[in-house]
């Protein structure tokens, strides 16, 4: 009991501590900037608390996959993301010209609507690409990884990433949602996401219910099928407590497995990292999940 309310503690404490943050800075034209810091922050805290309190100690320990991963970190959140969040509102002025407008609501109200909105396009991304081979075939190095930690959290083949944003952050913008309060849902978001693929040995109890957290997202990386299709949030559950993908057993266990599923295993190995990208435009991609 007492490390569950420790655990719940220390989430929610992280989520102040954002929302503190972002507040302060709000004037600051450097906000993004202080946020991407605070992000470092989090990842530095993440990593080491893996091996302070580690759920799994052989997860701590590399087994091929940690090049790729940083290289995916560096091309997708250290390259493209700054360029999708650059080019989004001018693709919203070329395609909606005459469709957008500012929402007239308080800032808090922008980011409970910029909230849903995200989180339902983000839910939407991800089941689609567990459900079609093609969509499968880009998010598969995502599930290659055969161990959860802090920094497979960022494996993701880049047009996986595109597709996701289009679909969650585009949507809020055509709108008319402030680019604010956007990123005040980023700021807030960002210890539950961050946290997500941890190896730490967190207890959130009811928090479970309202997060996507470590534990929870395990089981969506689980081999077994009826197992690695749930639980689709992005940093909330909502969207699978209401659609029937919430998976989250009464009696705590963990999956057997992490990785992929048996039907992908021709799938390239993770330390294959530009197989991995190349996959999908090869003669053996879109094969089944």
């Amino acid at each position: 009991m007492k490390k569950s309310i420790a655990s719940q503690a220390f989430l929610l404490g992280l989520i102040a501590a954002m929302a503190v943050l972002f507040a302060l800075t709000v004037e600051n034209p450097s906000q993004d900037m202080i946020l991407s810091g605070a992000a470092l922050g989090l990842i530095a805290l993440s990593l080491v608390l893996e091996r302070l309190f580690p759920l799994h100690k052989d997860w701590n320990e590399g087994q091929g996959d940690t090049a790729g991963d940083l290289a995916a970190f560096a091309l997708v959140f250290g390259a493209l993301d700054s360029g999708l969040k650059y080019l989004s509102p001018f693709l919203i002025l070329a395609l909606l010209p005459d469709m957008t407008q500012a929402m007239a609501a308080p800032l808090w109200v922008q980011v409970i609507a910029a909230t849903l909105v995200i989180e339902f396009g983000s839910w939407l991304s991800h089941w689609a690409h567990h459900r079609y081979p093609g969509l499968w075939a880009l998010h598969a190095m995502h599930h290659s990884t055969e161990r959860l930690y802090t920094l497979n959290n960022f494996r993701f083949h880049p047009l996986n990433h595109v597709f996701n944003h289009i679909l969650a952050f585009l949507p809020p913008l055509a709108l008319g949602i402030a680019p604010q309060a956007l990123l005040a849902y980023t700021a807030l978001s960002m210890p539950v996401l961050l946290l997500q693929h941890s190896n730490v040995r967190f207890e959130f109890g009811i928090l479970n219910t309202v997060f996507n957290t470590n534990a929870l997202h395990r089981w969506h990386h689980s081999t077994a099928p009826k197992e690695g299709t749930k639980n689709f949030g992005r940093a909330l559950i909502l969207w699978d407590q209401l659609f029937g993908t919430y998976y989250n057993p009464a009696k705590p266990t963990e999956p057997a497995s992490i990785g992929l599923f048996r039907t992908s295993k021709a799938y390239p190995k993770p330390q294959n990292f530009l197989r991995q990208l190349a996959w999908p435009f090869s003669k053996s991609c879109c094969a089944a999940r």
